[in-house]
C-alpha cells in the first residue's frame, strides 16, 4: 500500500528487475514477482503492463491469482444510472472479492489504494522499475 512518507527515488538510484520476455507475457497474462520480502503482481492488460503490491490488505490473498473483469459504476458522470465500466481492468481479490482498478491500485467503494509500480519494456523484456 502506498505511504505518503515514502521518498521519491531519483533515476540514478532506481533499479530495474526483469519480469519476463514480452513474447512470454501476452495480453491477459499475469505474473507474480518477489522483490525482497514483497510480492508484486504484474499484469498485461491489452498490451499495457501494470504492477501492484501483490497481497490484498484484508487477509493477504495473492492478487496475482485474482480475475480481471469490469465492474458496475453509478455516479454523477453516469447520471446516477448503473453502467458497466473498466472492462478487463478490475482486479478481483481471490479471497473475498474486493475490487481494485489495476491501472491505479485504487479499491472500488473503499478509501484504499494498493502501491503501484512502474513497468517498462526494454530490449524485448518487461521490467519493474523500483
Amino acid at each position: 500500500m502506498t505511504s505518503e512518507k515514502e521518498p521519491a527515488r531519483t533515476g540514478a538510484s532506481r533499479r530495474k528487475i526483469t519480469v519476463a520476455a514480452v513474447d512470454c507475457f501476452p495480453p491477459g497474462a499475469r505474473m507474480e514477482v518477489r522483490v525482497g520480502s514483497a510480492m508484486i503482481a504484474v499484469f498485461n492488460v491489452g498490451g499495457d503492463y501494470y504492477a501492484l503490491y501483490g497481497r490484498c490488505p484484508h487477509q493477504s490473498a495473492p492478487l496475482s491469482r485474482g480475475r480481471l473483469q469490469g465492474t458496475v459504476i453509478c455516479n454523477a458522470d453516469t447520471g446516477w444510472k448503473t453502467e458497466w465500466a473498466h472492462e478487463g481492468e478490475v482486479l478481483v481479490c481471490p479471497g473475498h472479492g474486493m475490487e481494485y482498478h489495476v491501472r491505479t491500485g485504487k479499491a472500488f467503494g473503499y478509501n484504499l489504494k494498493l502501491r503501484t509500480y512502474e513497468v517498462v519494456v526494454e530490449d524485448g523484456q518487461v521490467k519493474l522499475v523500483m
